[in-house]
């Protein structure tokens, strides 16, 4: 095949071209990722970005709107990882399960992510908003008041959080000090590791297991048998 002669103006336009890929919304994101377990959230700032992706600030507003919109990108890359794949289809409590695993192994993966999760707004996050929409539309559907779904919903999601944040930690963090003087708490951390090493599990997947059945049990026995609020002890109205 016959090659062209490449001109001044074509070559000058090439050697201009950036030696990374494409600027697009994907590696927008990955940077910002990068940047997030980096530096942290607070200093997550379009320039940062910009500077890590080796391009102008004003590069990436072809991409992204504002830094809230690239918290925004952040936060629908995270959901897209979520399992909403049993709401509607298998029981209520299975859907919860999967939903709220898949949610605690992105957070393992990504723990940076955690303080952006709770400061998005969902009103900026349309993926996200699909995505609760999924999860209240399975409470609705297996016959939860509308007024507990939220608060269902909440207390999963802070046990997730807790959970997340918890999981890097040692697994031996309740071996006492001096088992001889402590002997019940030496009795029960070793009946506990046993527990552990019978079922062949990781401690912290263990506890997030018996939390996660306590908390569907319990708000099934309030919201899902139709106790309601009768069967919730408020606290006494704080001063």
């Amino acid at each position: 095949m016959r090659k062209g002669r490449m001109t001044d103006d074509t070559a000058g336009r090439r050697r201009g071209r950036p030696s990374v890929g494409v600027l697009n919304r994907d590696r927008i994101v990955d940077a910002a990722l990068a940047e997030l377990r980096a530096s942290g959230l607070r200093k997550l700032t379009m320039r940062a970005v910009a500077v890590r992706l080796g391009v102008t600030v004003a590069a990436l507003y072809n991409h992204v709107p504002s830094r809230a919109g690239l918290l925004v990108a952040v936060q629908e890359r995270f959901t897209a990882g979520l399992d909403v794949s049993g709401f509607g289809i298998v029981p209520l409590r299975e859907a919860l399960s999967r939903w709220a695993w898949s949610y605690l192994d992105q957070l393992r993966r990504r723990p940076e992510l955690l303080p952006l999760i709770v400061e998005v707004p969902l009103a900026q996050a349309p993926l996200t908003s699909g995505m609760y929409q999924r999860v209240t539309a399975g409470f609705a559907a297996a016959g939860w008041p509308e007024e507990s779904i939220i608060a269902s919903m909440s207390i999963l999601e802070t046990f997730i959080f807790g959970a997340a944040v918890d999981s890097p930690g040692p697994t031996d963090v309740y071996a006492p000090y001096d088992p001889a003087n402590a002997p019940q708490m030496g009795r029960v951390y070793e009946a506990f590791a046993r527990s552990v090493r019978e079922r062949q599990t990781r401690a912290h997947d263990l506890v997030f297991t018996m939390g996660l059945d306590a908390a569907l049990i319990g708000l099934h026995h309030i919201w899902g048998t139709g106790r309601g609020w009768a069967g919730v002890r408020l606290p006494a109205q704080r001063q």
